[in-house]
């Protein structure tokens, strides 16, 4: 069996009318608070942590085909500037594996890996466009064995993953209790909200009315998203604690801040989590050895497919450390690779799942039979590859010319 093409299509909400942003159905932007004295000092006011969000989504949608007919399909993370990831599937990566071998996967991966490592390009957009064939070439194996991923993966610790709901929408406070209180009612257990903007005592106040619309009913994630310095994370986590509620504290910290992710893990019983940005296990490697989190976050769309979060998921397992599966402006396809690889983990903790998935254009109505989200878990079956297929008609509708 031999690689006979790979194509990159890019897919994006870009042209649709009333399409909401990315920043809005994630919560990222900060609610309307009640102003306070111009007369009060704000504290830290760095901004550095913010990324680019484009008014669209986008992603990247990998197609690997055999010279057997066999079609598999891959999401490689690209929120920004998805061209490049496109650029980088068709002239850097396909002369590379047309005419290999699909089952070949670790070879073909260090073989990918290789073409730009010494360059320095071991992380960011080359990885990213790895992934999307990694986890096409997995799917290509599932297809081809009449197997699902998790089984050759090794095998599943439990089919029923838990997901947590991620992302609190709302311009006001009152409406992003209303959100929560609403995904609760749907069977989600663990909610996802976003601080790191505002004074440190606004995104106090914020989070805490978060955790008070929470209550006994579920647990709360905190997401700062890099924006405290070790000081004001110290404080923040604090609350947290008190708060009762709150499972773990993620992104507290800008991602290089490796001596500060220390201090704050050692600091508190609250999870520290991190590592969406730690896109290979060299990195992984170095901040499992420093002892800066209590959870590592890989995303398979970033950190080069099923293949390479596996190998951090087992790293992980060797330090003691849980992971749990970052999912962020994803398909079905990135939702999906992530829970193979935490169903064959003994350490998976949980699975991010973007908050509208059921309805958005990103979610279920990509899919020709939509993913039941039942009572806070997705259930895997013995469908091979990844297990679902993809609605070609939604996905039309979607990719830019």
């Amino acid at each position: 069996m031999k690689i006979t093409a790979i194509t990159c299509d890019i897919l994006s909400t870009a042209r649709q009318q009333g399409a909401t942003q990315y920043e809005d159905t994630a919560g990222l932007k900060f609610p309307q608070v009640a102003p306070q004295s111009t007369q009060i000092f704000p504290g830290r006011a760095d901004t550095r942590h913010l990324c680019v969000y484009p008014s669209g989504r986008s992603t990247a949608l990998i197609r690997v085909r055999t010279d057997n007919g066999i079609e598999g399909i891959g999401e490689a993370h690209a929120p920004a500037a998805p061209r490049v990831v496109k650029t980088i599937v068709e002239d850097l990566l396909c002369p590379v594996l047309i005419g290999e071998d699909p089952r070949s996967i670790d070879v073909l991966w260090e073989r990918m890996f290789s073409t730009m490592r010494l360059r320095s390009h071991t992380q960011g957009f080359t990885l990213e466009a790895i992934a999307g064939i990694d986890i096409a070439l997995w799917d290509i194996r599932g297809k081809y064995y009449n197997e699902p991923i998790w089984r050759l993966l090794g095998g599943a610790y439990r089919l029923q993953i838990p997901v947590y709901s991620s992302g609190t929408p709302g311009q006001t406070i009152e409406s992003r209790c209303e959100g929560i209180e609403r995904v609760l009612d749907e069977g989600f257990s663990v909610v996802k909200t976003s601080c790191g903007r505002g004074t440190i005592d606004e995104q106090m106040h914020v989070v805490s009315e978060m955790s008070r619309a929470v209550g006994d009913r579920g647990k709360l994630l905190v997401d700062a998203h890099g924006g405290f310095d070790i000081k004001d994370a110290l404080r923040f986590v604090r609350l947290l604690e008190d708060l009762g509620n709150v499972e773990w504290f993620e992104d507290a910290l800008l991602p290089e801040d490796h001596q500060g992710y220390r201090q704050l893990t050692q600091s508190t019983s609250v999870r520290i989590a991190v590592g969406e940005t730690d896109c290979n296990r060299y990195v992984v490697r170095d901040r499992l050895l420093n002892e800066e989190c209590d959870l590592i976050l890989p995303d398979v769309c970033r950190a080069g497919g099923i293949s390479e979060t596996l190998r951090i998921a087992q790293l992980a397992d060797v330090f003691g450390v849980s992971w749990a599966s970052h999912v962020s402006t994803s398909t079905p396809v990135h939702l999906m690779a992530g829970l193979h690889v935490g169903a064959a983990t003994p350490n998976c903790f949980v699975s991010e799942c973007p908050s509208g998935f059921a309805r958005g254009p990103f979610g279920n109505e990509l899919l020709a039979e939509p993913l039941l989200l039942e009572n806070g878990h997705v259930t895997l079956s013995e469908e091979p590859g990844l297990g679902i297929t993809l609605n070609e008609d939604a996905v039309a509708q979607l990719i830019l010319s």
